[in-house]
């Protein structure tokens, strides 16, 4: 299921112990600033916590972007507080589909702000500047080029203690 509207999204028809991703792109409907980016990062991870939802946001330029994982009817909930929530508008669902495994197991939200976008992937930050400009599938793909990042770096890591 690709690029859906909100009222079109059906949580109920995927198995309830089935792992989904749900990604997303939406315009902040004012500057956010770093404080209020701090207070939303915060209540995000709480309630991502709660839920057994991981994932990664991204913002840039009034522009957020994120994937949310987790089972059905958590994702539903933090998908439905999204909706509701007013520092939000022209929300566009890119993707909802099921996962095998999650791609940020140990992120309760981890947040890239336009400092990181441009150094660990500065294609996104080109694709969420402009989002009328890059299809969604690109957008979708280059945040989900951070969890490969991810692991690339963990490999290497893991390389350098074994050495």
């Amino acid at each position: 299921m690709s690029f859906v509207e909100d009222s079109e999204i059906n949580f109920a028809s995927f198995p309830t112990d089935q792992l989904i991703e749900l990604s997303y792109v939406s315009k902040a409907t004012n500057d956010m600033g770093i404080l209020g980016l701090m207070n939303l990062l915060e209540d995000a991870v709480h309630k991502n916590k709660r839920n057994g939802i991981t994932g990664v946001l991204f913002y840039d330029n009034r522009i957020f972007g994120q994937i949310l994982e987790g089972y059905p009817q958590h994702v539903e909930l933090i998908w439905k507080a999204i909706i509701a929530d007013p520092r939000h508008s022209e929300l566009q669902v890119l993707d909802i589909s099921p996962l095998q495994k999650r791609r940020f197991s140990n992120w309760s939200m981890k947040f890239y702000g336009s400092d990181e976008i441009s150094q660990y992937v500065p294609e996104l930050k080109m694709g969420l500047r402009d989002t009328n400009a890059t299809l969604p599938g690109e957008i979708l793909t280059l945040m989900r080029s951070v969890s490969d990042q991810n692991e690339e770096v963990k490999q290497q890591d893991q390389q350098a203690r074994s050495a």
